[in-house]
């Protein structure tokens, strides 16, 4: 089954990761994402990917963005705006790296195991959606403070948190750059 959601000019899937036995965590990974392309693109829709890493369809013109996690994966596209997508389930190791990731507001404001792990996607989405490799998540990633308001900033650049999902089992967050591709 696949879920599909939309908010304005951005269309948003997830659908679950279905491990077969004998397959690998990747290979069902992999199996959950192409699952998405078709049902949003057709089964001859094919993935490449910018110099960025960002992922794109080959011929068309929408921005897409893809997660992916042990249980879910999702994909995100928009004709008009650049999106970024993260889907992640809760693990310890996020209160670890956190500091390494978050300036020191966005570590009192997201201090929570359940905001860690917004702040988390909220990250790995506005990096996404900036489509500019190598940028430091602590310095040129900006999150929304406090973390109810919609306002982000990658390198300087506006952005918006379309939705932050949270559900027993995963969070999900969804950004749109504010300025326009066409």
């Amino acid at each position: 089954m696949i879920e599909t959601r939309s908010f304005g000019d951005i269309t948003l899937m997830i659908t679950r990761v279905e491990r077969l036995e004998g397959d690998s965590r990747a290979d069902a990974e992999r199996r959950a994402v192409r699952r998405l392309v078709d049902h949003a693109f057709g089964q001859h829709a094919q993935i490449d990917h910018h110099p960025s890493g960002a992922p794109y369809i080959i011929g068309s013109p929408v921005s897409i963005s893809i997660s992916h996690s042990r249980t879910h994966a999702a994909i995100a596209f928009s004709a008009s705006h650049t999106v970024g997508v993260d889907i992640e389930e809760q693990r310890q190791q996020l209160a670890r790296v956190a500091p390494r990731v978050l300036s020191e507001a966005e570590l009192r404001d997201y201090s929570t195991p359940d905001l860690l792990l917004q702040a988390w996607t909220l990250k790995e989405a506005l990096y996404k959606a900036a489509l500019t490799p190598a940028l430091d998540f602590r310095k040129d990633i900006s999150l929304p403070l406090p973390p109810a308001a919609s306002a982000a900033t990658v390198a300087g650049c506006p952005c918006k948190v379309v939705t932050i999902l949270t559900t027993p089992a995963y969070t999900l967050s969804l950004v749109a750059s504010m300025q326009s591709e066409n």
